[in-house]
């Protein structure tokens, strides 16, 4: 059994070290470009990357995908079984995902036609569904609209923002992964047709990170979570940012942004319907501190708002 693994993200790591533990060769991993990223714009590796480098194993790292020749006979020469994607980033053309005899696998983070699209459990949290899961299905030509071959579902946990809930996913996926791929290769599996009504998660800019204090809490909270911790929800504070790592709905009543009491580490903040705790919070280019300290710093009390 042989395959090539396309993905773009740490989540991944999981279950390429599940597939190599079953006795399945990864013969190549296709991957994003370095990157220059940070302040100091130093040339970033990405995660598969170092994976594959430490494994052994060939890495591809093409710009771009379609009518790429060079790519697309290297790809043809490694004659594998089938592909499998995890969180790549770019969508694959018919030529790509056609090529392996058993076709594309896709690891998607829903129940199928649930969130198609990019950010599903971004938006899982959005929406404050309590439940979610994972799809394993064939690519086609649509998004995310191919037979399922398996499903899992999961807990959202109520604190648990998106890095925590996507870490754990992507290490409970990892053996589901694998089970499927190991029974789709022999055959074992009768892929069905995707039943149900379908939504999207589209892409979630850095710019919807943007929050307002006018917002309800439970929609601030939510947002909170689902943007944590690499979009870095923020709100105005004086000429800067205020970066909310962690924050919990309360009840409090007073005008949007108004400081009304430190609660133990934390700080009670009123917005446009009940108020919101914030318990720890970032200004930009220093550690995250409580909500409590970072009043105590500012030196806000209640009456004092928050912008």
């Amino acid at each position: 059994m042989k395959i090539v693994f396309f993905s773009s993200d740490e989540v991944s790591i999981p279950a390429m070290e599940e597939i190599l533990g079953r006795g399945i060769e990864i013969s190549a991993i296709v991957t994003s470009p370095d990157r220059k990223a940070g302040r100091g714009m130093r040339l970033k590796t990405p995660a598969p990357k170092r994976f594959g480098e430490k494994h052994g194993i060939k890495v591809l790292q093409p710009e771009k995908i379609r009518k790429n020749r060079e790519f697309l006979e290297k790809l043809s020469s490694l004659s594998a079984d089938a592909f499998v994607v995890v969180s790549y980033g770019k969508i694959l053309p018919p030529s790509v995902f056609n090529m392996p005899p058993k076709g594309t696998l896709n690891l998607h983070f829903s129940l199928l036609p649930a969130l198609r699209g990019a950010s599903p459990l971004r938006w899982a949290i959005l929406l404050g569904m309590e439940r979610t899961g994972a799809t394993v299905f064939l690519i086609d030509r649509g998004l995310d609209t191919g037979p399922i071959l398996s499903r899992m579902e999961f807990e959202i946990r109520e604190e648990e923002n998106y890095g925590e809930a996507m870490e754990r996913m992507s290490k409970e996926t990892a053996p589901f992964l694998a089970e499927t791929l190991i029974e789709w290769l022999k055959g074992k599996i009768e892929p069905k047709p995707q039943e149900g009504e379908a939504s999207y998660a589209p892409k979630i800019e850095k710019s919807s990170a943007a929050l307002s204090l006018e917002e309800e809490a439970e929609t601030l909270v939510r947002k909170v979570r689902a943007f944590n911790p690499d979009l870095k929800p923020w709100v105005a504070f004086r000429d800067g940012r205020l970066i909310i790592r962690r924050a919990r709905k309360a009840e409090g009543k007073g005008k949007p942004g108004e400081i009304l009491a430190k609660q133990g580490e934390s700080l009670l903040v009123a917005t446009g319907k009940d108020a919101i705790l914030l318990e720890k919070v970032q200004i930009p280019g220093k550690k995250p501190i409580s909500g409590a300290a970072f009043a105590n710093g500012a030196r806000l009390k209640p009456g004092h708002f928050l912008r």
